[in-house]
């Protein structure tokens, strides 16, 4: 049986497998995020409704499927929560 941890770990290892793949490119995350608060919530609304559409189709989806999408939702919300509290720390600086 999958457990909440069994799902946060998996989470962890896709992050770092797609962390890989950005390795060494000329964009940073900022690149991605450029409109600040605005490109997360953006990301995070785009995972939101791939999780509707796949639940309300059935399941029956070509690509990423809810459960993919919910590991992504984790990761974003992560990266989201990672960035501010980055930029708290810099404006107590």
């Amino acid at each position: 049986m999958y457990t909440a941890s069994d799902i946060l770990k998996e989470a962890i290892e896709l992050k770092a497998r797609k962390e890989a793949d950005y390795q060494g490119s000329k964009f940073t995350v900022d690149d991605y995020f450029p409109f600040d608060d605005l490109s997360y919530i953006h990301m995070l609304w785009i995972k939101m409704l791939r999780i509707r559409n796949v639940v309300e189709s059935g399941g029956e989806v070509n690509f990423e499927s809810a459960e993919d999408s919910l590991i992504d939702l984790i990761n974003y919300s992560a990266m989201y929560a990672a960035h501010i509290k980055n930029r708290k720390r810099s404006s107590d600086v």
